[in-house]
């Protein structure tokens, strides 16, 4: 029999009437038509199944409803709880509702039981009721057509500013400004839900926490909008977060618009590109189960639209798979059509926010060393998600016994054609591309470095030709000087010695034995000497083939803090710098090929091993006036780099410092370029996207795995 305390209501969707039964404890609802909703009054424990069909049948005739149908229909109805079966002469209780402890069920999106604000909302919903008369709705109209000009003239001061505020935001304080808007925006979000759904008479039963895809929002619970007669009501409830939402965006891009760079502006263009573009892709998407589905659900008059939609796809293909019968609700029909359309837009739309949402996961846990752990949990979910999908086409019908007219063969070509294509998906070798941050450089480039540390004495300027051998830059080291006169003097009086005993030798036993001594130590000396003549020669820096000087990046901070009078900034070849000390390892300039650029490449020890000599490179340049530029790889070092250039640091591209490279090593990469119509500046930093090996998903798949478990 029907429980009792459940709450039943006639509601229009569109030209037909539905039966709305709530279940007050899960507060689940259910959407029934005039006919099941008589089966359901039927069904009060006096009567057989048998008696319930005949009485439907009178009741609903020429209409014609089987015993096998109302089986089917208890059993679902039984599924959902709104029964009460009966055994053994005692009533089965009502259990209590899962529906709070069903958060692992889906753990993208997990509730925290929240609080009951109705008694607030009948105090302070009076209070908002002029915001949703037919004047405010128009107003916010207006403005929003206004602030949508504004923003489509301004489109491209807009993104440049966005650049701006995402690299200011990365901050600790920016961080927390950025996470108060996102809240705010958010409390207003559902705080609209709530206030239109009191105003035409319905109930906000909850309001809470939810961590989406682990970050903390609210939900509001409106489902009582169900029980609303008019069908524009629910519809308005449903739209109310959205519109409050793009009426703050407008407001926001108003004030953008009028005031000048700072943290208000910063905060104006954040809550634009919040409450539009990310509000309408999610919220008012109907293909997802937020605000928009529910607005298409309650439009076209179907109350379960993804349910139903799941239901002709799975039915459709359990009917050509086990050739078995349906119902006549999943007859091939044109609305039918539409809803399964339907499903697979939103069953293939919800995969890929799926696999993006793991994508930024999955970049984002790079930063913290996480990032096999989270592959290998994004694949197991994909698998999982596979296994359910095929277990619930190839499961055959209870009812189907063992009938010799069952046609094996349907199942068969279907497991074969899915094996085909899976083999097909993971086996054949596909397309594949590895990124890499890049700079450029001049054409046949070589970096001039220091390899004795020393004062800078004097240097040539920046954009001079030079030639092969020419000095480049002159460094004064005094205890190399000082060594090196300590070794000459030494050698000197060596020589001196021993020319002195080879002229007594033949006087003089004992000086002829000191000979061969003397030879010994005036070798090992003028070994010492020599050594300390290529250290003082390395304070002279010369170019090493024909070419035009370019200077490096700029160095901007101390690590001091204060500049010292030894410290160079700039670059070595600055003016400024002359009397600065220049270390070991540092990159003085580059000798290049003043008419040709390259570009270099930076690959992480995991992709470099894709590399090849040959394999086609495209770049796109931050300076985006340039396009996007072609080249060839042509050199891979053996070895990692020994630094990063300061513009990839500088620009955010490659934040480590050279300390750690030898635990994150980078390989540097040359690349020749293609013509371009003017030379590209040099220091240009972007990414570069290289075609590497065409691999197979499977293989793929297995070099992920062998990574993450090396």
């Amino acid at each position: 029999m029907v429980r009792p305390d459940l709450i039943q209501k006639m509601v229009w969707m569109g030209s037909e009437r539905i039966w709305v039964v709530k279940d007050p404890l899960s507060r689940a609802f259910s959407y029934f038509s005039e006919q099941e909703r008589e089966i359901l009054v039927l069904a009060d424990g006096s009567r057989s199944i048998a008696e319930i069909a005949s009485e439907c049948n009178l009741r609903f005739a020429p209409q014609y409803v089987s015993v096998e149908v109302i089986v089917r229909f208890f059993a679902d109805a039984r599924g959902k709880g709104l029964l009460l079966v009966d055994r053994c002469g005692s009533t089965e209780e009502v259990p209590e509702s899962d529906a709070r402890r069903a958060w692992w069920k889906n753990p993208l999106a997990i509730r925290v039981p929240g609080l009951n604000p109705d008694q607030i909302l009948d105090s302070i919903s009076h209070h908002f009721a002029p915001l949703l008369s037919p004047f405010a709705l128009l107003l916010a109209g207006v403005l929003m057509l206004v602030a949508a000009c504004g923003l489509v003239v301004n489109f491209g001061e807009l993104t440049e500013h966005l650049a701006v505020a995402t690299r200011r935001m990365q901050s600790g304080s920016g961080l927390i400004m950025l996470f108060c808007v996102l809240s705010i925006t958010k409390i207003m979000h559902e705080f609209a839900h709530a206030i239109a759904c009191k105003h035409f008479g319905g109930e906000c039963r909850e309001i809470g926490l939810m961590f989406l895809v682990g970050v903390p929002c609210l939900y509001c619970d409106v489902s009582d909008a169900w029980m609303l007669p008019r069908r524009w009501q629910r519809i308005f409830i449903s739209a109310a977060g959205v519109l409050a939402e793009l009426t703050l965006a407008s407001v926001a891009a108003l004030i953008w618009f009028f005031t000048v760079d700072g943290p208000v502006r910063d905060i104006c263009a954040t809550v634009v590109v919040v409450c539009s573009v990310t509000t309408v892709l999610f919220n008012g998407n109907p293909l997802l189960r937020y605000d928009g589905y529910y607005m298409l659900s309650d439009a076209v008059g179907i109350p379960n639209l993804s349910a139903e939609a799941t239901g002709v796809l799975r039915e459709w293909v359990r009917r050509f798979l086990w050739a078995t019968p349906i119902a006549k609700t999943f007859d091939f029909t044109a609305r039918n059509f539409l809803v399964a359309a339907y499903g697979l837009l939103s069953g293939l739309y919800r995969i890929v926010i799926f696999a993006l949402i793991m994508l930024m996961v999955y970049r984002f846990s790079e930063d913290y060393e996480m990032a096999d752990t989270v592959g290998v949990l994004a694949l197991a979910a994909f698998a999982w998600l596979f296994f359910k999908m095929i277990r619930s086409v190839l499961t055959p019908p209870a009812n189907r016994g063992r009938r010799e007219s069952f046609q094996m063969r349907r199942p068969i070509f279907l497991v074969t054609a899915i094996v085909t294509s899976v083999a097909v998906i993971g086996l054949v070798p596909m397309p594949r591309t590895t990124t890499a941050f890049m700079t450029i450089q001049p054409g046949d480039a070589e970096s001039v470095f220091v390899t004795n540390g020393g004062r800078l004495a004097g240097t040539v300027v920046s954009g001079m030709d030079v030639k092969a051998g020419q000095v480049v830059a002159t460094l004064v080291n005094e205890s190399v000087e000082l060594e090196l006169l300590k070794a000459r003097g030494h050698a000197e009086q060596l020589e001196v010695q021993l020319d002195g005993l080879k002229k007594r030798r033949l006087t003089s036993r004992e000086a002829g034995l000191q000979i061969p001594v003397v030879e010994r130590s005036l070798a090992e000396a003028n070994k010492e000497r020599r050594l300390r003549e290529d250290l003082a020669g390395q304070l002279v820096l010369s170019a090493p083939h024909d070419g035009r000087v370019f200077a490096v990046g700029k160095r901007v901070e101390s690590n001091a803090g204060a500049r010292e009078p030894e410290y160079w900034l700039g670059t070595p070849l600055d003016s400024g710098n002359v009397g600065a000390w220049l270390e070991e390892g540092t990159k003085v300039c580059v000798i290049g090929n003043p008419k040709t650029r390259e570009a270099v490449l930076f690959v992480s020890q995991q992709e470099i091993e894709l590399i090849r000599k040959g394999q086609r490179v495209h770049l796109l340049l931050d300076d985006h006036a340039y396009g996007e530029v072609r080249g060839r790889v042509t050199e891979l070092a053996a070895s990692p780099s020994r630094g990063i250039p300061e513009e990839l640091q500088r620009s955010g591209r490659i934040d480590i410092p050279d300390l750690e490279l030898e635990y994150t090593p980078f390989y540097e990469v040359r690349v020749v370029l293609e013509p371009t119509a003017s030379p590209l500046p040099v220091r240009l930093t972007g990414r570069a996207r290289v075609d590497v090996q065409n691999a197979s998903f499977f293989h793929r798949i297995a070099r992920f795995l062998r990574d993450a478990f090396a």
